[in-house]
């Protein structure tokens, strides 16, 4: 049994071979919902970072190496490398501990920077990706293998494993690629490798490195937002789940540690998946992306029309081909509070019920919400708008605007947000968790700054709805985040919830 199987079947899962999709990864046993299946450091990842102004400066990191959180105003460094960057002593010490002891030092960042100027900032993480990959596979194959953590000897081990699909990409991709490999000698990155026997010419092996790690990388979120936060290469996850746009598992990036949870009961031997795409997206556009990145169409039951999912899912796909373009009835004077449609509230409300109380027909009961409801008001170009309106009006809040009006478009927007997720993603996804608790939050703003409530907004607008939607959010999040992780900058979802409740019951 090499390292792959023994770790896979210690974690209470199991591969085996299928005929369509090649292979898939088992439940071996039962797991609740919110169980961790499996937890691993990726092979490699790196945060955002600020862009320079010039080829003369640096990057600078806008987040923390390990936690890939925001960065205070003061913040420590590693001693050594002076490159990595973190939002606390305690980051620093987890990540030395962890890696950072046989990363530090494996590339000149500096280097890598002014090299990466030459390209186009969108391919700039592209470089910074699969020279990370590089140097991580010489580090372990130039190594004593007694040396060399057990988990990073698995993500190697699967990164051989990984199919590149490069004869499948386009053209003009892979000229973009070839651009990238060339930039790598000028980056003066160090002794690299992509394969297994090292027997490689160091500019196609790169090509062939980013056709791999194109079509298995890892986006990262922040534990206490729905905000992108940095890239990963996590080769052995990619190996072991196929696709779904209705997932049972997903995953969080959590102090450097890409884990992998139940998003509801596994029964034993049920496939575990996971989603590769945004499962809001409308099905034509799902079917393109996993095409074009991912060279596969998916037909879970989301994507079959045969399923209540798959219904909900037909009835919003054909919305936006009844509106392609912005519905012309969607409100945008920001001085007169839009009404709520009748839907949202029927969507939100035997939801709580779901998550709070017993188990309902949810999905029964949103085909037949929005199978009443014009296709115009379900389409994802609505779902945009409403996205849009609730970003400007939290970015007016945000520079201290004490408008009642802007408050209350901030909470209409948010529920209508609310609404569209709880139609595309899976009861207990961390994207409704968090708009659970926006919501709750800009619903007691408004609760304690507007004087004057509307009459029609104060069944809305009331401590019953935030505090359904704040044990909601707990709920949620408890299940498919940490709503425990906080930084002295970034307040955990334990506290932000708590600080809720004790204001509503001093008030």
């Amino acid at each position: 049994m090499n390292l792959i199987e023994r770790l896979v079947k210690s974690s209470g899962l199991c591969v085996v071979d299928d005929a369509i999709k090649g292979k898939r990864t088992v439940a071996e046993r039962e797991f609740k919902r919110g169980d961790v299946l499996l937890s691993i450091p990726p092979l490699y990842s790196f945060p955002l970072s600020k862009e320079p102004a010039d080829s003369q400066h640096q990057t600078e990191s806008a987040r923390c190496a390990l936690c890939f959180l925001p960065l205070p105003l003061r913040y420590p460094r590693c001693s050594q490398c002076r490159q990595a960057a973190y939002c606390s002593t305690r980051c620093l010490s987890k990540h030395w501990t962890q890696r950072h002891y046989f990363e530090c030092g494996l590339t000149d960042q500096q280097q890598i920077d002014k090299a990466a100027m030459k390209l186009k900032p969108e391919y700039r993480a592209y470089l910074h990706m699969v020279i990370g990959i590089g140097a991580m596979l010489q580090y372990v194959a130039s190594t004593v293998p007694a040396k060399v953590p057990e988990w990073l000897h698995v993500q190697a081990s699967a990164w051989n494993q990984l199919v590149s699909h490069r004869q499948d990409h386009s053209q003009l991709l892979l000229k973009q690629y070839g651009e990238i490999s060339r930039v790598i000698a000028d980056a003066n990155a160090g002794s690299l490798r992509f394969t297994s026997n090292g027997e490689e010419d160091l500019e196609d092996a790169a090509i062939t490195a980013l056709c791999r790690s194109g079509c298995n990388n890892f986006a990262t979120y922040d534990m206490h937002r729905p905000q992108m936060s940095g890239y990963m290469c996590s080769p052995l996850v990619s190996l072991l789940f196929n696709h779904s746009c209705l997932p049972n598992a997903t995953f969080v990036f959590s102090n450097g540690m890409q884990v992998v949870r139940a998003l509801e009961d596994i029964g034993q031997g049920d496939e575990i998946m996971l989603t590769y795409t945004d499962s809001l997206l409308p099905h034509s556009e799902r079917q393109k992306r996993l095409a074009e990145v991912y060279f596969f169409s998916c037909s879970c039951k989301k994507c079959t029309h045969s399923t209540t999912r798959g219904r909900i899912d037909e009835l919003m796909s054909r919305a936006l081909e009844v509106s392609g373009h912005m519905p012309k009835l969607l409100p945008t004077d920001y001085a007169r509070p839009p009404a709520i449609d009748p839907w949202v509230v029927q969507l939100i409300q035997p939801f709580t019920s779901f998550i709070l109380e017993t188990p309902n027909e949810l999905e029964q009961k949103m085909l037949e919400v929005i199978s009443t409801t014009d296709a115009c008001d379900m389409s994802f170009a609505a779902y945009q708008h409403w996205l849009e309106c609730q970003d400007e009006c939290l970015d007016h809040l945000s520079r201290g605007s004490t408008d009642a009006n802007m408050m209350m478009w901030a909470c209409i927007s948010s529920l209508y947000v609310l609404a569209f997720y709880i139609l595309a993603y899976p009861p207990y996804y961390s994207l409704i968790g968090f708009q659970c608790l926006e919501t709750a939050k800009l619903l007691w703003n408004s609760l304690v700054t507007i004087t004057s409530i509307p009459a029609n907004f104060q069944t809305i607008v009331c401590k019953a709805q935030i505090v359904r939607l704040a044990q909601c959010a707990l709920t949620i999040l408890k299940v498919s985040a940490d709503p425990a992780i906080s930084t002295p900058s970034n307040p955990s979802i334990n506290s932000q919830i708590e600080l809720l409740y004790n204001q509503q019951n001093t008030s």
